[in-house]
């Protein structure tokens, strides 16, 4: 929790980093190593939180130049920075969240003991009653 920063927490920047968390092992495997310094630079400017426009637009071009055609797009899915209304017919009432609250990334934390990692800050998710 903690450090929230200013100025990021609104849907859109939230959503865009909760995107990054969720696949971000995924871009990885696609982005090669000489472009690695690259990636960690972007991911530095997510980290760093303020507007995600210039990191996302640049996350955009390197995964396209990464050869994959839809960028950034091919890595948003359903369940991405979603919460399920229900889990075997009953209503979540806790998820792991961001560590920081600067995403909207949760996992039901129904039957699921240790917290996922966050990969953007690489800090476990926290513990939330979210109903």
């Amino acid at each position: 929790m903690g450090d929230t920063g200013t100025g990021d927490g609104s849907g859109r920047a939230m959503a865009m980093r909760s995107d990054v968390c969720a696949r971000l092992d995924e871009i990885r495997d696609v982005v090669p190593a000489d472009h690695g310094p690259e990636l960690e630079e972007i991911l530095a400017s997510l980290r760093r939180g303020g507007d995600p426009a210039g990191p996302q637009a640049e996350l955009h071009g390197l995964l396209r130049r990464s050869g994959v055609a839809a960028g950034l797009r091919d890595f948003r899915g359903a369940g991405i920075g979603g919460l399920p209304a229900a889990v075997e017919g009953h209503p979540v009432v806790e998820a792991y969240v961001c560590p920081r609250e600067r995403c909207d990334r949760r996992s039901p934390a129904r039957n699921q003991p240790v917290p996922p990692v966050c990969r953007l800050y690489g800090e476990p998710l926290c513990r939330r009653r979210v109903s």
